[in-house]
Parts: C-alpha cells; structure tokens; sequence
C-alpha cells in the first residue's frame, strides 16, 4: 500500500514541482535571498540543499578555501561567503552560472562563480571544504536542464569526479557530499572507494515517506 500511495503521490508531485518552476521563484532562508532561473536547481524545493546546510552550520568557515561543485543557485557558496569563507562556485550549466552570479551580486557578497566541467576549469588548488550537491541518477542528460539530475548511464560523473577529487584537497579537507536513498548510493560508494576514498555519514534525514537523504563525508587517507 505504501508503494502504491508513493508512485500516486509522485505522479503528481512531479508534474506540479516542474510546472512551478517553469518560471523564475524566489527563495529566502537564513537571511539569503535567491532568484531562481527556470531549469536550475532549487534549493528550498529539495532538502539536499538544507541537509548540506545544516552540516554547514558546525563548521567554522572563516577564512577557509570553499569550492562549491554544482552551485545552481549559488545559496550554500553566498552563505558561505558571509561566513567568511573565500568562495569558488561552479556549474556546467550556463544558466546556473549567471543566476549564481546575479544572486552574488544581489546579496552584495564576493564569489568566484566559474562554468566549468567537474574540475575541467576550475584553476589547481587545494580547498578546505569541498561541497557537492550531485547528479546522481544514472542517466544520459538530454538538456541543460538534466544535468543537475543525471550523472550518465554508466555513472560517468562520479568516475570523473573521484579520478581527480584527490588533486583539490588538503590533508585536512572537508568534502560532503548530498545523496539520496532513491539513487544507486551503493555504486556510488563503490567508485569512490576503488579511488582510495573512505564514506562516513555526516547527517541523514527521512523525506517523503520511507525515502532518506544523506550527507556524507568523504575522506582520503594521505600517505
């Protein structure tokens, strides 16, 4: 019954939450105020965004190196910012860079907003606090849209991301990661440990009937 009442619910949560952002949205929490452009990714709409934020909250990010990979809106990289932190935000998506841009510019804050692929673009460099709000269902994105939800059939994004991850930390780097019980956590997991990397759970939150998201803490020995 729970499963028939999920898939009833779902089938109508997703055509209104597509119809809803088919125009720009704005969206305020803890003093920060964003626009969001149709096709990027909202950060009220999902809890990643807040789960990542709420580990966020403990951590003292004065004067520390932020990268953000898939910025969207750019609401955790301006939160950030006023923290204190020296922020880089990216996005592969045009259109999440420029919003990202506009929502700096809006709460009057100094980021680093760069289009890049992954690391493809981004200058060498080591981060304190790396945050990835990923694409993590295992599909070919058909548009700019998608790439904020699919990481290519063969997880490609992940491959990619694990390969070179390493290179941008520091022995004492913080680098979470947002997923979601609904995506393959357990491949995911799996290329990131075939690439030396260790997973510990930071925060997880029940959504949406028995659905979970998590965070996790992703950590490298170093030799």
């Amino acid at each position: 019954m729970r499963k028939i009442i999920k898939h009833l619910a779902a089938s109508v949560l997703v055509p209104v939450t597509r119809w809803y952002l088919r125009k720009e949205r704005t969206h305020s929490t803890a003093g920060v105020t964003v626009q969001v452009y149709p096709g990027v990714f909202h950060p009220g709409l999902f809890s990643s965004t807040r789960l990542l934020a709420d580990v966020l909250n403990g951590v003292d990010l004065c004067d520390k190196t932020f990268l953000e990979l898939g910025c969207g809106t750019g609401f955790l990289s301006i939160t950030a910012a006023q923290r204190g932190a020296m922020v880089t935000a990216s996005d592969l998506s045009a259109t999440a860079v420029e919003n990202a841009k506009q929502n700096a510019r809006q709460n009057h804050i100094a980021i680093e907003v760069i289009q890049a692929d992954l690391f493809d673009g981004i200058p060498p460099g080591k981060f304190d606090v790396i945050v990835i709000n990923p694409p993590y269902y295992a599909r070919n994105p058909a548009n700019e849209r998608e790439l904020a939800w699919y990481c290519g059939e063969n997880f490609e994004y992940f491959r990619r991301l694990f390969a070179r991850l390493g290179g941008y930390m520091n022995p004492n780097s913080l680098v979470l990661m947002a997923l979601t019980l609904g995506c393959d956590v357990e491949t995911i997991h799996s290329i990131g440990t075939s690439n030396g990397f260790h997973f510990e759970l930071a925060k997880e939150k029940r959504v949406f009937f028995d659905g979970r998201d998590f965070v996790f803490r992703i950590h490298k020995p170093h030799r």
